[in-house]
């Protein structure tokens, strides 16, 4: 049964009722400039807008992020196929009377964005009422049934399920999202920026990485109260600012999705940000490349001059020469390390391994054991035993070479 036959079901017959729809709407024409569309659930509220690629959003015009091949994207290992054609994509927010999902979360506002060849276009649709629900679902349906991908913000976690849960509240399948392909955003922000910004939020992303400024925005935890008090009063001034505010949402995600392209694509003696490098290290070890991650992490060594992030990065370059068996190169770094953290005691533990097992310089190991012990009893480290051990060992090492 398809989705119109579903939703049917839930209306009443034509004999019972002369028309699907005959509560009182507020006149929103002259605010929002947009249109009532009847469907055959009952009419909801629908506006559109329209900006020519030529415009900047944030750093970059709209046309560079449609014209990029998003093909290097694969390296975030999420599902992409091989090509990926925005003209087939629809971007997708929601504005919905709760932050914590759940069933008695509605989404009174969905924003969809797409390209086409000349623009980029934002339809919004909005339930006036609660009655309005079923038509927002049917028109949402058919603009999702067009596209092969769905892109989003969170959407993985919130959006999507919650829109799931109001199709099968109306006891309706959610056809149009059926085994399309979805490309969520934040998780993939996350990947790079996370340990940059101390937050990965749309809004951070903005003003950090994308050169966005909203000017006059409504924050995201005032929008349900706005939508009921719209509820209560009929005024549609009150949602003015939240439609603005999900417009910008969407248009945000398009340049994001070129931001997040750009990155992954820049070549180690490119990049400027450690962070960044660091990574794009981490990328290249899931793609087994571990030259290539020594390269970033090269760069990304001489682009801080934070002491914590300098160790933080000498440590996973280490590890991984230590893959690669260069354990010669290993220790070196090990040994730099040492020099501005004496109290690393991991570190300490794999340079003496490094002198027992490869250089065999028990002397060596012995000092840094006894070195990295008193730091440990100091400290009251739970690796105390384990290195009390170790020294002892090559105590009797040292000694039995001595005979």
């Amino acid at each position: 049964m398809d989705l119109k036959r579903k939703l049917q079901r839930l209306l009443p017959q034509p004999s019972d009722a002369p028309t699907i729809q005959t509560h009182r709407v507020p006149s929103l024409d002259h605010i929002l400039h947009g249109q009532e569309v009847s469907t055959p659930f009952g009419a909801c509220y629908m506006m559109e807008k329209s900006l020519p690629l030529t415009a900047l959003h944030g750093h970059w015009p709209l046309r560079e992020v449609l014209d990029a091949d998003y093909g290097s994207l694969r390296a975030f290992r999420c599902g992409l196929e091989p090509r990926l054609d925005l003209k087939e994509a629809l971007f997708l927010d929601t504005e919905t009377t709760g932050l914590a999902g759940g069933t008695g979360t509605y989404a009174f506002l969905v924003g969809l964005g797409c390209f086409t060849a000349t623009h980029f276009v934002v339809k919004q649709l909005l339930m006036r009422d609660y009655n309005e629900e079923l038509a927002l679902l049917y028109l949402l349906d058919q603009e999702l049934q067009q596209k092969n991908l769905i892109i989003s913000f969170n959407g993985k976690t919130f959006d999507l399920p919650l829109l799931q849960t109001r199709f099968t509240i109306s006891r309706a399948g959610f056809l149009g999202a059926h085994e399309k392909q979805h490309l969520d955003l934040l998780h993939l922000a996350r990947r790079l920026w996370r340990h940059k910004l101390s937050s990965c939020s749309l809004g951070s992303l903005e003003e950090n990485i994308l050169g966005v400024r909203r000017v006059d925005d409504i924050p995201g935890y005032e929008i349900p109260q706005r939508y009921f008090e719209f509820l209560q009063t009929g005024n549609g001034g009150l949602l003015q600012n939240i439609v603005e505010h999900n417009v910008i949402d969407i248009v945000s995600m398009s340049t994001l999705l070129y931001r997040l392209l750009t990155t992954v694509e820049l070549k180690p003696e490119e990049c400027d940000c450690s962070y960044e490098a660091v990574a794009l290290a981490n990328l290249s070890l899931m793609a087994e490349d571990h030259p290539l991650a020594l390269r970033y992490l090269e760069i990304a060594a001489t682009l801080t001059d934070d002491d914590q992030q300098y160790v933080k990065v000498m440590r996973q370059a280490a590890s991984i020469l230590k893959r690669m068996a260069e354990h010669e190169k290993a220790a070196l770094l090990w040994q730099r390390i040492l020099s501005i953290t004496a109290d690393d005691l991991a570190t300490s533990e794999e340079l003496a391994k490094y002198y027992e097992h490869r250089a065999r310089d028990l002397l060596s190991a012995e000092y840094v054991t006894r070195r990295a012990l008193a730091m440990a009893w100091h400290s009251r480290s739970p690796k105390a035993p384990a290195l009390e051990h170790r020294l002892k060992r090559i105590e009797r090492k040292v000694h039995k070479g001595a005979l």
